[in-house]
C-alpha cells in the first residue's frame, strides 16, 4: 500500500480524473446530440447503418434514376409505345381480334379459309374466319354491317347426309340466328377475315 501512495502525485491524480470526466461527458454527449445540432452534409453512408432509412425518410421524387436502369422505360431499346397493340389496315379491333370492316363475296368455306389465309400472309402470320362468337361481337359494332343471305364462320361439323364431308356454321341475321351450309359452291356464302392484333 505504502508503494501505492508514493506513486499517487498530484499530476496522477489529476491525469486520472481529467480521464474521466472526458470519457463521461463524451459518452453525455452522444446520448443528447439532436439532428438540429448535425451540420448538413456531415454524415456520410458509413456512418448510417444500412436499411434503417426508408420511405419515410426518404424523398423517393427526388432521387434520379439509377445509372444501370437509365433504359429501363424501353423493353429491347425500344419505347413503350412501339408495343401498343394496333390493327392492320381495313380492319377495326373489336373485343381480342381485329375484323374487316367489309364482307368479301360470296364463296365455299375452304376457299374462304384459304383466302383469309393468304391475306397478309408475307408480312403477318396471315388472317382466318371468325369464330361464331368473334363474328357476333363485331356485328355489335357500328362499323360492321352483316352481308345480304349472312356470313361464314369457322365452325364446321361433320355432314349429316353427306359422309366425309363437313357443314359449316354461318349467321343469318343481326340478331344471331345461325344455319348450316354446306362446304361447295352451292354453300357459297359472304365472310370476312379476322387478324390477331399486332405490336
Amino acid at each position: 500500500m505504502r508503494a501505492l501512495r508514493d506513486r499517487l502525485t498530484y499530476a496522477n491524480v489529476t491525469a486520472t480524473l481529467a480521464l474521466f470526466i472526458a470519457l463521461g461527458g463524451s459518452s453525455y454527449a452522444a446520448l443528447k446530440i439532436s439532428g438540429s445540432e448535425i451540420k448538413a452534409h456531415t454524415i456520410t453512408a458509413k456512418n448510417i447503418k444500412r436499411n434503417s432509412l426508408g420511405r419515410r425518410q426518404i424523398k423517393e421524387s427526388s432521387l434520379s434514376a439509377v445509372p444501370r436502369a437509365h433504359n429501363a422505360a424501353r423493353l429491347a431499346g425500344f419505347p413503350a409505345e412501339r408495343f401498343l397493340v394496333h390493327c392492320p389496315q381495313g380492319t377495326i379491333p373489336v373485343s381480342d381480334v381485329c375484323v374487316e370492316t367489309q364482307a368479301r363475296p360470296p364463296a365455299p368455306y375452304h376457299s374462304a379459309a384459304l383466302e383469309c389465309e393468304a391475306t397478309d400472309s408475307k408480312s403477318a402470320p396471315g388472317r382466318r374466319l371468325p369464330t361464331h362468337e368473334e363474328l357476333m361481337t363485331a356485328l355489335n359494332h357500328q362499323e360492321i354491317a352483316l352481308a345480304p343471305g349472312g356470313e361464314l364462320t369457322s365452325d364446321v361439323y361433320p355432314s349429316g347426309s353427306t359422309p366425309g364431308e363437313v357443314e359449316v356454321l354461318y349467321i343469318t341475321n343481326e340478331v344471331g340466328n345461325v344455319a348450316l351450309t354446306t362446304d361447295n359452291d352451292a354453300g357459297a356464302k359472304a365472310y370476312r377475315c379476322v387478324a390477331d392484333p399486332l405490336n
